[in-house]
């Protein structure tokens, strides 16, 4: 293990690591040394997940590896849980959410799948920043007012890690509640990115990530094409025969958790690691977000993707909703 890479003695909070993604980016950080907390709603899916990150601990003598039933759409809930914890977290990936139960076209979902996909997809991820972050100031605060004889406290990098969608860059038929939630997660990660500057100092330094995962392979991805209508499988490419041909297809949660991390450690704000569609959809919606690595390629392929590939993709999504529509 290379120096950069050991995380002794750091501590991460993984929201919604008891599966897929989350418990991927858990099992790779504690392999790394970290101590991990994961928090979910389900207290058997935890446990199981905690007794296989401890398996994947670099040294599971000097790691501590916990896991934390809540409900991650409950503020004060969140804010209790954190608070609980006996370690102050260094990192904090929020992972939550996912949309099988709210898959389907506007005019077929009911205004609580609606609101059911805000809170596990936005609200989950909102209320979780919010606690980590009033913690972390708070630390900052006591810190900063203890005796100036005492020994200085050493210099703190704190990491937020927002994993959202490249569902957050374009609206697909079918996935008319899970894209909002995604947008607005964007948002928020774009606004903390300003706002962490306010917090920064001599002592303190904060940083946002997030990613935009494509499709990738995991238990929520297969029971989200359970559900997923049939114009949204074409859409996205995933209407194949069997599971087993989307698993060839598509990259597993160890790699896209591992690609995340990789570009956490190098500082990125946007990461679109696992998939160059993803990359390319963010090219045509950067916003006020930083390009990436000296925006030159971003910046050319901004032009290639707004002028020649988002129409061309728009025009076929318009023929294949209409042609939908007629075998209704």
């Amino acid at each position: 293990m290379k120096p950069d890479q050991d995380l002794f003695g750091k501590t991460a909070f993984v929201t919604g690591g008891s599966g897929g993604l989350g418990k991927a980016i858990s099992n790779a950080l504690a392999s790394r040394g970290a101590h991990v907390t994961i928090f979910s709603r389900r207290l058997g899916p935890l446990e199981a997940a905690k007794n296989e990150i401890v398996t994947n601990c670099a040294d599971a003598r000097r790691q501590e590896i916990n896991a934390v039933p809540v409900d991650l759409a409950d503020a004060g809930a969140v804010s209790e849980a954190f608070k609980s914890q006996t370690r102050i977290a260094d990192f904090l990936y929020c992972s939550a959410g996912g949309n099988h139960a709210e898959n389907g076209f506007f005019v077929d979902l009911k205004a609580s799948q609606l609101d059911s996909c805000m809170k596990n997809n936005y609200y989950s991820t909102a209320y979780a920043a919010k606690a980590m972050l009033d913690i972390w100031l708070e630390d900052d605060k006591k810190s900063s007012s203890t005796d100036t004889q005492k020994e200085p406290k050493r210099h703190t990098t704190r990491k937020m890690v927002f994993i959202n969608s490249a569902a957050a860059f374009l609206g697909i038929p079918g996935s008319v509640a899970y894209t909002p939630a995604k947008s607005a997660v964007r948002a928020l990660a774009d606004t903390l990115r300003f706002e962490f500057l306010r917090h920064n100092s001599a002592m303190t330094t904060y940083t946002v990530h997030i990613a935009f995962p494509a499709d990738f392979v995991s238990p929520g991805f297969r029971l989200e094409q359970d559900t997923k209508p049939h114009l949204t499988k074409r859409i996205q490419g995933t209407n194949l025969a069997s599971f087993e041909e989307l698993e060839n297809k598509f990259p597993s949660s160890e790699k896209v958790a591992l690609g995340v991390i990789a570009k956490v450690d190098l500082g990125s704000f946007i990461i679109c690691e696992d998939s160059l569609a993803a990359g390319c959809l963010f090219t045509n919606m950067t916003g006020l977000s930083p390009k990436r690595g000296l925006g030159i390629v971003d910046s050319v392929m901004g032009v290639v993707v707004g002028w020649i590939v988002m129409p061309v993709l728009r025009r076929r999504w318009e023929r294949m909703c209409r042609e939908d529509g007629e075998r209704m």
